[in-house]
């Protein structure tokens, strides 16, 4: 136990104390009052753009990959050139994901699109439509990535943005797993602990978090219902098509208005065509796409925890060592089983009591001078990591209801072009069906 908290290694921390770098350096704008991440993040979107464009298939078979054009054009000065272009693969965006996140643990990094779906299943993941849908979800990653006043100025994004392979930095990454993993000891042991004294705003930040990730996640299903009688009313409307298409042939003396009416239900059947596809892209995509965002959230905020345990940890394994001074210096032992068998032993050994005791306390005030230095540094580390979370949930917030004006909006420009675009096919068939004229049948 002791080696575990004494061996922790506080050095690799990617934020300082007090001011921290996130707010300290990672604004542009100059002015007498310091913008906040949210101000910042809505007001400087255009210091840095990214565009993904260009999808090109590579190989054949089971090695085949698409890679895409990552364009860039800054006015940040910590770029090395205002504009830069190179072509990235989906694991490189994986990549640049891993790596942000591990740089900037108290970070909320935007969710990655997921790489397994069902087109990979069914053999349809190079299908023009499918690669444009993840073209489109990488851009949206990193147009969140690019508005954040963080990671927009990290080293691996400049690296990922830039020309060059990866690989060497994907090699030094795995050195410092390697290194992580020596500490895992320290994880294990406070996996399961709980915090004692939580904060309130987290707390409540936590639960409103939970409700919304609930609440998208029931519009999601309910929408994807709605899809799939999109999908139902589109078949019927293909099938009415064919049975007006029909009936033309057979009514001779109307084969061409009701060749032209069914016309206009294949328009209106591709038009919902359409219409599902972007609802389904656009807006379901948004949802899935937040509800990860939210699981991310929820990540941050469990680390922020793990943060206060291990202080409350080495402050509670601190206190023990020092009552295990008082006692040993007053002369008293535990008073438990462990100590009476302990003083029998040392007896037996012919152990002078005195100097065992001398040397305890010894041992004791080495150990209680590493374990309040420590504590000190854990306590700076849990309070510079919870104010750092703190200004990414307001960032988190802001940038949330920006994004769902944008989708709300999206979604109801789509639905009013559907309707309008419908409503001037059926406009343009009607004088067609006015101008039916039935003949007469001839008199006998």
């Amino acid at each position: 136990m002791e080696e575990v908290y004494m061996g922790e290694d506080y050095s690799d921390v990617p934020w300082e104390t007090g001011e921290t770098k996130a707010s300290s350096s990672t604004s542009p704008v100059r002015s007498s009052i310091s913008p906040t991440l949210t101000t910042f993040a809505l007001n400087a979107t255009d210091a840095l753009k990214i565009t993904v464009t260009d999808p090109q298939k590579h190989g054949e078979g089971s090695g085949a990959f698409v890679t895409y054009a990552v364009n860039t054009r800054t006015i940040l000065d910590t770029y090395p050139r205002p504009e830069m272009s190179t072509r990235r693969r989906f694991q490189d965006f994986v990549w640049l994901h891993r790596s942000l996140g591990e740089e900037y643990p108290a970070c909320i990094v935007p969710p990655l699109p997921g790489k397994h779906r069902m087109e990979y299943i069914t053999g349809d993941r190079f299908s023009p439509e499918f690669i444009e849908k993840r073209r489109l979800s990488l851009q949206t990653y990193l147009d969140r990535v690019s508005r954040h006043p963080t990671l927009q100025r990290s080293a691996v994004l400049k690296k990922f943005l830039d020309t060059g392979d990866l690989q060497i930095v994907e090699a030094a990454s795995r050195n410092r797993d390697s290194h992580v993993l020596e500490n895992i000891s320290d994880v294990f042991l406070n996996a399961f602990a709980k915090v004692r004294k939580p904060d309130q705003q987290f707390l409540e930040f936590k639960e409103n978090v939970e409700k919304f990730e609930e609440n998208l996640t029931t519009v999601e299903k309910l929408h994807t219902k709605l899809l799939k009688q999109h999908a139902d009313l589109e078949r019927d409307t293909a099938e009415f098509e064919g049975c007006i298409t029909t009936l033309g042939v057979m009514e001779t003396q109307v084969t061409g208005p009701l060749t032209e009416f069914g016309n206009t239900v294949r328009e209106i059947c591709t038009l919902l065509k359409d219409k599902s596809q972007r609802e389904e892209v656009d807006f379901v995509g948004s949802l899935r796409e937040y509800i990860a965002y939210c699981h991310s959230v929820k990540e941050v905020l469990k680390l922020r925890d793990q943060k206060q345990v291990d202080h409350e940890e080495l402050q509670t394994y601190l206190e023990n060592s020092v009552s295990d001074r008082e006692r040993t210096m007053s002369g008293r032992g535990s008073g438990g089983i462990t100590s009476f068998i302990k003083e029998k032993y040392n007896d037996f050994r012919n152990i002078n009591h005195e100097q065992a005791r001398q040397a305890k306390l010894a041992r004791l005030e080495a150990k209680i001078a590493e374990l309040t230095e420590a504590v000190e540094q854990s306590h700076d580390i849990s309070t510079a990591f919870s104010n750092e979370v703190a200004k990414e949930l307001e960032l988190f917030q802001s940038v949330k209801v920006a994004d769902f004006k944008d989708i709300l909006r999206d979604y109801t420009e789509s639905q009013m072009e559907y309707f309008q675009k419908g409503l001037r096919v059926w406009e343009d068939i009607i004088p067609v069906l006015q101008n039916i004229e039935i003949e007469e049948p001839a008199a006998e």
